[in-house]
């Protein structure tokens, strides 16, 4: 299944960062979100685009869109990336990368690493922007903001 813009963003459940349940179509309260999937925690790309969410998500909250991160990484591992770097929004564990495979996300560098990817999606799951780039970081969350407030 290859997502692109106009797609429905297909429902799904796994657990936060404190271990609760998360499904798509039950946390969408007449807003926006964005949906990054990213390879591992605390690895130095991975906090530089988390950290750059962190430092960007009152932009993003004024906009009434929420920030959700998902990796393979453990919901202790998310717990401790999150604490560490105060980050204010959610992050899921995709354990197995089931969700990434469902998805049929793309791999970076060769389809040895999961790839960086981010969606925005408004209350009806419609996609409205996607951005991939594995090296430049920063540029998803410049792009996100920059599709969210064009589409205010």
């Amino acid at each position: 299944m290859e997502l692109k813009v106009g797609d429905l963003f297909p429902d799904f459940k796994l657990n936060d960062e404190k271990g609760s349940p998360f499904q798509l179509t039950k946390s969408l309260n007449n807003h926006f979100l964005v949906i990054y999937f990213y390879p591992k925690d605390d690895t130095p790309g991975c906090t530089l685009q988390a950290c750059h969410f962190r430092d960007n998500y009152k932009y993003f909250n004024d906009l009434n869109c929420d920030i959700i991160g998902i990796s393979s990484d453990t919901v202790s591992k998310h717990q401790e990336f999150q604490e560490k770097h105060s980050l204010p929004f959610t992050l899921l564990s995709d354990p197995s990368s089931r969700l990434r495979r469902r998805l049929e996300l793309p791999k970076d560098f060769f389809g040895l690493a999961p790839g960086r990817i981010t969606f925005l999606i408004n209350s009806k799951r419609e996609i409205l922007f996607i951005f991939r780039s594995s090296l430049n970081m920063k540029a998803h969350i410049d792009a996100a903001l920059k599709a969210l407030k064009s589409d205010k």
